[in-house]
């Protein structure tokens, strides 16, 4: 399945690095995912393995992978600047349970085949509120069916934003599609983030600007 058959990849639009951000960088290598670890089928058995498609900065998979260090986390970024902030934090603290890819997502899923995930999230993801530019959102049908493929059973989806037009295209999706529960059964199941969920610097501008976060759960049917 080619998920860039019908999706434009995600454009440059980053700010250079400063120096420090720069040398920052440079220790990529020493924390990179590598596609080998997912032919290891005990290493995919035995652990609990997270998936973060466009951290930004770091903060929520940072701390989760802080506060529980048996589990395996992967993050996917686009932006050097938010993987240049994300390597910081973890060389700081010496965690060794994190894991970064550095490019396009839809690219980083198409190198995946096999069941692999406890839990992926997409927290705040580019809206891309225009209509003509919605054939840019993460979310499409292609998406949905790649992320079902690589969810272990009753494993998660977890998808935040505060656009309502981004959440309204959402649910539409996963409703023409039977291969994820919505998690929903009141207001407030959509309303409240997630257990024991760490916000970020984005969803606290949005915030203050009077934009209301909205928390998508959804779980795989097997």
């Amino acid at each position: 399945m080619n998920l860039n058959n019908n999706l434009i990849s995600v454009k440059g639009r980053e700010r250079p690095l400063s120096q420090k951000q720069k040398q920052v960088f440079l220790s990529l290598p020493k924390y990179a995912f590598n596609f080998s670890l997912f032919r290891d089928i005990d290493y995919i058995n035995k652990n609990k393995i997270y998936l973060e498609i466009g951290f930004g900065s770091g903060e929520i998979i940072f701390k989760e992978a802080k506060k529980n260090p048996y589990n395996i986390y992967i993050g996917v970024e686009y932006y050097k600047r938010g993987v240049a902030q994300l390597l910081k934090k973890i060389e700081y603290n010496g965690l060794k349970n994190i894991k970064i890819s550095h490019g396009n997502a839809h690219k980083f899923l198409e190198k995946l085949s096999g069941v692999f995930f406890d839990e992926v999230w997409l927290f705040f993801p580019d809206p891309w509120p225009k209509k003509r530019h919605e054939k840019r959102r993460f979310i499409q049908k292609e998406s949905i069916n790649k992320l079902h493929e690589i969810i272990k059973p009753e494993g998660n989806l977890y998808i935040s934003s505060d656009d309502k037009s981004y959440i309204s295209w959402t649910l539409s999706l996963f409703n023409q599609n039977n291969k994820f529960d919505w998690l929903a059964y009141s207001r407030l199941d959509w309303e409240k983030p997630y257990k024991d969920y760490h916000g970020s610097r984005y969803e606290e501008k949005g915030i203050k600007k009077k934009r209301k976060p909205y928390f998508l759960k959804f779980k795989k049917i097997n």
